[in-house]
């Protein structure tokens, strides 16, 4: 498409020709910046199919498949301020409910056993020094004769998987680069894959691009294609508690065990005197080992250690074995090793639930605590009301319907995180569904693999329609991005929610260090007073979180932000990048807050 020097279709300005207005349009748009001349392109590629398309055919860009029609953004307009109310207004549940463990095991990962870890390190350094990606999501690729495309695939396919047995052991790597028989090193590929994945899912800070790139490069071994030229499947299912302990039929006595509950508690220290600290921790352990004692199949089995030199060297470079793990080669025996490690793993869920999901509850507890979900106050700056084009907002709402909208909003993102391995395993079984091919898009934020996640919008529409029933209602769109632009594939929507606790959780940290912060010295003392006191501080703070982390803001359009599912994260991310420029952004400082994102391994 032709372009005059602004950037503009020359088709878009031909009518203009000749008339009086030429003139004045002509100045306005010298007058413009860039990003003016830009949303100014992209409404008219917008409202003109014809430009679209031909800009699509000419540039060879797949993305016209994904643009946002005029009809659909009409109807997110439309959405932003739908009300829903729901009669029957169901319970929250509390942590003293009855706990399902034969559920909850089916999506546990089992923890990392030592000999594990060692090729967790390898799958890791393997994924990060790797540039499978670079490859193949690449602008080359998109309209590529397949055949091509296939024999670039197979080339990066097998220079990693032949990388990581070098690595791993030197002397199978190098009769494999000989025989080029993948098939034969099935069960280590399979395993060493394996372990990455659980790993993640257990530690979702770790890992931040090494698991994408792990997951693309299984993706496309999932191809029937490829599958046929490996003559295997890399791909193998996420070793679950339930996986282990279903082999036996005393696993499935032991979730059903009263004493599970006590085995796999989270201790907390807050309110509790040493003595009740010390004594539940007894009790706990007491519980661990009357259980992996009962429901064993066989005795502890005690290791042997060897000394010298060349014991030392062949445990370092052993080979892992063909079986899933070093516990998995007994059939249905269970030792009482692997029960322990069941329960420890079930323990595990529980401490990530609280790690997850307490900013979001401690949140919740500041907004009841602090706001009336009716009366704002006599003060303009402690209301939740905020107004379209005032500070950024992009949607207008009364303090009350803004108090049910982050309500609302704070309790569904609880509920996400409660359900997180739930949802982490079908967005994984979407991602790998050979059924459901990717197609490598432009997208606007570069080319993303944007693919059909069934499994994952069914998911996330349940556990919507729950949070409305439990509040009773909805206030806003209740569109769930996935498989578009905005969320190009169920990788993308895992990774949006499990930012929920980055920037949840040094928001709640700093209000719970301001009354500390105001004792610590006079001069903080007076620094705090200068904003009203503790109490008034953290109002606030809470109150401009509450107004503009709910905005809608983050896009120029209801369709990519707003009240939407999705755009709900957006406008919080976008309050997060503008918090250096809070007047109380020095408080943050004090109390030790350096970043929402926080660093590998933090």
């Amino acid at each position: 498409v032709e372009t005059n020097p602004k950037g503009l279709p020359i088709q878009a300005v031909e009518g203009m020709e000749g008339s009086s207005e030429t003139v004045a349009v002509a100045a306005a748009i010298d007058r413009c910046d860039e990003g003016t001349l830009r949303r100014l392109l992209q409404t008219v590629i917008r409202k003109v199919p014809e430009c679209r398309r031909k800009i699509a055919e000419d540039v060879g860009l797949s993305a016209e498949l994904y643009q946002v029609s005029e009809e659909e953004r009409q109807k997110a307009t439309a959405d932003q301020y739908s009300e829903k109310v729901i009669s029957g207004k169901t319970a929250t549940r509390t942590s003293s409910d009855a706990v399902d463990f034969c559920e909850r095991a089916k999506f546990v990962p089992m923890r990392l056993t030592y000999d594990e870890r060692k090729y967790l390190r390898l799958i890791d350094a393997t994924m990060h020094v790797s540039h499978y990606t670079d490859h193949m999501d690449t602008a080359q690729n998109v309209n590529a004769n397949a055949a091509r495309k296939l024999a670039l695939q197979m080339k990066q396919l097998c220079a990693v998987l032949t990388g990581m047995q070098v690595s791993h052991n030197y002397e199978q790597g190098q009769q494999l680069l000989q025989s080029r028989e993948f098939s034969t090193r099935k069960a280590f590929f399979q395993t060493v894959l394996e372990i990455g994945r659980r790993y993640k899912i257990l530690n979702p800070e770790r890992m931040r691009d090494s698991y994408g790139k792990l997951m693309y490069f299984l993706q496309d071994s999932r191809k029937p294609d490829v599958r046929d030229l490996l003559e295997f499947d890399i791909v193998s299912g996420v070793r679950s508690v339930w996986d282990v302990l279903k082999r036996s039929p005393k696993g499935a006595e032991l979730l059903e065990d009263p004493q599970l509950k006590t085995a796999t508690m989270e201790i907390m220290s807050e309110g509790k005197s040493r003595s009740q600290v010390q004594r539940e921790i007894k009790q706990k352990e007491a519980a661990i080992k009357h259980l992996s004692s009962k429901y064993c199949s066989v005795a502890r089995r005690r290791k042997r250690h060897y000394g010298g030199i060349y014991s030392t060297w062949s445990l370092l470079r052993s080979s892992y074995r063909d079986s899933d793990s070093e516990e998995g080669n007994d059939g249905d025996e269970l030792s009482e090793d692997v029960v322990e490690q069941c329960i420890y793993s079930l323990g595990d869920h529980s401490t990530y639930l609280r790690f997850n999901r307490e900013p979001c509850d401690r949140l919740i507890y500041f907004l009841k605590e602090f706001f009336n979900p009716e009366d704002p106050g006599p003060e303009p700056m402690y209301s939740l009301a905020i107004e379209e084009g005032i500070n950024g907002a992009r949607l207008s709402h009364p303090h009350s319907r803004q108090y049910t909208f982050v309500l609302q909003s704070m309790t569904l993102w609880r509920e996400v995180l409660d359900n997180m391995f739930q949802l982490w395993h079908m967005a994984e079984e979407d991602l790998l569904d050979d059924e459901q091919q990717y197609q490598l898009a432009d997208t606007g934020q570069g080319y993303q693999r944007v693919q059909k996640s069934v499994r994952s919008v069914v998911a996330m529409q349940k556990i919507l329609a729950d949070v409305q029933r439990k509040v009773g209602g909805w206030v806003g769109s209740s569109i769930v991005h996935l498989g578009d632009h905005n969320v190009p594939n169920a990788l993308m929507f895992i990774d949006k929610y499990i930012q929920v606790p980055r920037f949840l959780g040094p928001l709640v940290l700093t209000l719970d260090k301001i009354p500390e912060l105001s004792r610590s010295t006079a001069g903080m003392k007076v620094y705090i007073e200068s904003f009203g006191g503790v109490r008034r501080l953290q109002k606030l703070i809470l109150a401009d979180f509450f107004r503009h982390a709910f905005d809608g803001s983050g896009a120029d359009n209801f369709f990519d932000a707003g009240s939407c599912i999705d755009g709900r994260l957006t406008s919080a991310w976008n309050w997060c990048s503008s918090i250096e420029s809070k007047p109380y952004f020095p408080v943050f400082l004090l109390t030790g807050f350096s970043g929402f994102d926080g660093k590998e391994g933090f």
